[in-house]
């Protein structure tokens, strides 16, 4: 009864949510400022200012642009992820070109502009083009948000204001530059308040690292061929509460490695343990990982633990820096 419930609230679901997608509408820049009742400064650049809306007005839409905004959580905590370690002076969201970017009367920020859409050519420009890898942010949840400390409002608040004073000026040859400049200095701000964030949450999150090590234990005692590809898709899948690149990032901001990265270790490790305590060749174990050449198991495994495995009694035992 329980498994037949769940599956039609699954379907209802889905027709509500294809209901509502057929609702929102595509804006481009321009579009979204003539909704807004507010001039296009630049045509690759908008500010939102959720107090042009109507009382308890709600603009719902999408696009071909990136968004950061300030959003309010008094009635939301659980949808914007807020948790008890987390500061409570405002909330920041991200999204990407394709997602539903949702702009309330009730977001507007103490007077000033909530939030920035822009294009994705701004990431083509000099300030950015090899930046946008570290910006991992905007392919976060929802409920991944960003909590900010009151200091870090300001900062936030600052730096919007500051882009929304160049997009005023009439455009010349360094309005571009300048305007890229100023949002890339907003971006590292949001790098290092989620840095942040991830080191108040070290306790609080410690299950999610315990939940990952066993998940690998599980995986790589399993018969078959195992890869590290294959214990990035068994992590992401018991872990499905996080997007791929919050786990990702989670994971580095706990060991200093990415997830691959981590679970290429951890697979060392049991291969070390399958080579040196229960003895078994390493041509089989190879064959179970998918070397094909077992010499390149042992230019990995020297890489990892700087020795051949028959000199590995001959080294301390590796640890995770």
């Amino acid at each position: 009864m329980y498994g037949r419930a769940t599956a039609e609230a699954v379907f209802l679901y889905q027709d509500i949510k294809q209901i509502v997608m057929n609702d929102i509408r595509t804006f481009t820049i321009d579009e979204f400022n003539k909704q807004m009742r507010q001039p296009t400064l630049h045509p690759e650049v908008a500010v939102i200012d959720p107090a042009r809306l109507e009382d308890d007005g709600t603009l719902c839409f999408t696009g071909n642009f990136y968004a950061i905004r300030f959003v309010q959580t008094r009635c939301g905590e659980a949808r914007y992820g807020r948790k008890c370690a987390d500061f409570q002076y405002g909330t920041l969201v991200f999204t990407k070109p394709g997602d539903i970017v949702r702009v309330c009367r009730e977001d507007a920020v103490d007077g000033s502009i909530s939030g920035i859409l822009f294009h994705p050519e701004l990431f083509s420009t000099k300030s950015l083009v090899f930046k946008k890898t570290d910006y991992t942010f905007f392919d976060y949840r929802e409920n991944e948000a960003l909590h900010l400390s009151l200091q870090e409002k300001r900062i936030v608040q600052d730096r919007l204001e500051h882009i929304h004073e160049e997009l005023r000026r009439d455009i010349d040859r360094h309005s571009l530059r300048l305007v890229s400049a100023g949002l890339e200095l907003l971006l590292d701000y949001c790098v290092r308040f989620y840095e942040r964030q991830f080191a108040c949450r070290t306790d609080i999150d410690g299950e999610y690292m315990e939940k990952l090590d066993k998940t690998l234990s599980q995986y790589f005692s399993l018969c078959g061929q195992k890869s590290v590809e294959g214990g990035i898709s068994k992590v992401e899948s018991a872990l499905s509460s996080l997007s791929p690149a919050y786990l990702n990032d989670f994971v580095r901001a706990e060991t200093g490695k990415t997830l691959a990265e981590y679970i290429r270790i951890r697979m060392m490790e049991y291969i070390k343990k399958r080579v040196h305590k229960e003895g078994c060749p390493l041509e089989q174990v190879a064959g179970e990982f998918g070397f094909y050449q077992p010499r390149l198991l042992a230019l990995l495994y020297r890489q990892v633990f700087g020795c051949q495995p028959e000199h590995y009694l001959l080294t301390p035992d590796y640890k995770l820096n």
